[in-house]
Formats: C-alpha cells, sequence, structure tokens
C-alpha cells in the first residue's frame, strides 16, 4: 500500500472503535502504517520514561520567519518551495533554530509540538552523547576491550575489538542491516527487541532470540579484522548501550535522563521502547 502525503486525504489508520484500519504488527515501520505508528509507539509497544525531572525548562526565543514559500529544490532537483518540500517527503514536523532561535516551527499529519515521535536511529546519537559523558569522568576507556567491560562477549565475534572501534562502526562482527529480509541480523532484532512478532510461516526450527543481549551472545562470525573498514552495524550501538549500563549499574533510560534530558531543560519526559528484559533499545528506540 502506498502512503499519504500531508496534502492528501489522511486514511483512517487506527480510527474509531474498532478502528477500521487496524495497524499490522509485522509492517508497522512500513508505509503507510509507519505516518500512524512513528507518532503512537507508547500504544503498541512497552515503554520505559526518560524523565524530564523537577527541574529548569528551557523556553527558546523566538524570532519567526515565513519560510514556506523558500525556493528549494525537490528530490529530483526540481524548483519547489520548502512547504512543496516538506509535502513530498512526508514530513511531520521541522523546527529551524537560527541563533539559538525558533524562526521556523511547522507540524503535520496530526503532529503537534507535544506529540512523542519516534526517532528510530536518531536514538544512537542521544546514547552517544551520554556515552561521551561517560568517557569524560573516566567510567570508560575507549582504548581498552570490550571485554573488559563485557567479559560475556569473549565467546563473540567482538573478542579482541577496542571500544573506540565499536564506537566508530569499525569492528569486523558479521551484522546484515537488510531490512528488507526477516531472517537478518537487523530482521532478528526487531524480534528480540518486541518490534515485531516472530513472522508468520517462518522456519519452525529457527531460534529467534527473546531479547537482544541473547543475539548479540550468538553473533560470533566475523568478516574481516577488527579497524579494517566501517559498515554502518546498529548492533553496535547497543554494545555501548551495554556498556554503560555495567560501569553505572543504571539502565539506560535512567542515564539519559540524569545525564542529558534534564540537564537540556526539556519541556517534556521522553521514552525508549524497551525488551522483554527491560533493555532500552538504544540503536533506534527513543521517542521525544
Amino acid at each position: 500500500m502506498t502512503s499519504y502525503r500531508n496534502s492528501d486525504p489522511r486514511p483512517p489508520i487506527m480510527q474509531g472503535s474498532p478502528p477500521a484500519m487496524a495497524l499490522p504488527k509485522l509492517d508497522w515501520d512500513r508505509r503507510p502504517w509507519n505516518r500512524w505508528a512513528f507518532q503512537h509507539v507508547r500504544e503498541f509497544l512497552p515503554t520505559v520514561e526518560v524523565w524530564r525531572g523537577q527541574g529548569h525548562r528551557r523556553r527558546l526565543e523566538r524570532a519567526e520567519v515565513d519560510l514556506d514559500d523558500l525556493a528549494v529544490a525537490d528530490s529530483e532537483g526540481r524548483p519547489t518551495t520548502l512547504a512543496g518540500l516538506l509535502d513530498e517527503t512526508y514530513t511531520d514536523g521541522l523546527l529551524v533554530l537560527k541563533d539559538g532561535r525558533v524562526a521556523y516551527e511547522r507540524y503535520f499529519n496530526g503532529m503537534d509540538e507535544r506529540t512523542l515521535h519516534l526517532s528510530q536511529s536518531m536514538a544512537k546519537s542521544v546514547t552517544g552523547s551520554v556515552f561521551g559523558i561517560l568517557v569524560g569522568r573516566g567510567l570508560i576507556d575507549p582504548a581498552r576491550l570490550v571485554t573488559d567491560y563485557l567479559p560475556e562477549l569473549g565467546e563473540t565475534a567482538w573478542t579482541g575489538a577496542t571500544v573506540q572501534q565499536v564506537l566508530d562502526m569499525t569492528t569486523g562482527v558479521r551484522f546484515s542491516e537488510e531490512y528488507t529480509d526477516r531472517y537478518s541480523e537487523i530482521g532478528q532484532v526487531d524480534v528480540a527487541t518486541g518490534w515485531k512478532p516472530i513472522p508468520p510461516g517462518s522456519d519452525p526450527d529457527f531460534r529467534w532470540p527473546a531479547h537482544l543481549f541473547e543475539l548479540i551472545l550468538r553473533l560470533k562470525d566475523k568478516v574481516r579484522e577488527h579497524g579494517e573498514a566501517f559498515e554502518y552495524r546498529s548492533i553496535e550501538t547497543d554494545v555501548l548501550a551495554f556498556i554503560m549500563e555495567r560501569v553505572s549499574g543504571k539502565r539506560l533510560a535512567q542515564l539519559v535522563s540524569e545525564e542529558l534530558w534534564q540537564k537540556l531543560g526539556a519541556d517534556e519526559s521522553a521514552c525508549f521502547t524497551v525488551d522483554s528484559a527491560g533493555y532500552a533499545l538504544a540503536d533506534g528506540g527513543f521517542n521525544a
């Protein structure tokens, strides 16, 4: 099914009681379902709060400029306006800051300024920011081996890899990021984290991981020597998060709350999706 632009009529996804178009659990992150699902993750996945705390709220000053008619190029290089580009790209929200002030703020597709929205892999930047804080505090040394912090990984392909190589995504660990392959490692992440059910009709002899750390422990194959080349693999961020939890004695959501979210002066609490072992998905489960 094709998706819909903001200028198109919105299909009744999860509208009505019972809903006229119920969300398919196997394909909620595919079009057109993701246009609803990315704003409503807490309604169909377990989550843990990233508390904003009781401290200050940082109010951004506003110096608004109407950029709707700003001349830009569309995805094919043709001239259009910013408003046209936002429609073409199925944008839910856009905020432009200039000199620390809000210059432009627009929401679409039922979203508003209080709507929690799935960040997908922007969660890696949130996790990495807090990781850097722990490094600066001396709790983690990027030059040390991963197994110095997570000795259980001594029987996996991460043995011999440094924390810096995990940060750089240059370990040699075999991990396929093929999203359309249900059996790829990233497909198994979907099941391990509770994002997706076991695909119907799947091989009955295939053993699906019960939670994410179980999947990490299964990754025993190397495709190259550590440090040889960069390859984007989401699982590396999750290894970092487990290191963060191990050295701090705190879960990831608490770390992000205490070390980043409260200090930023966020208006609202955020949340992470969690797996059956309570692990907050560092590589893509952050909603704010």
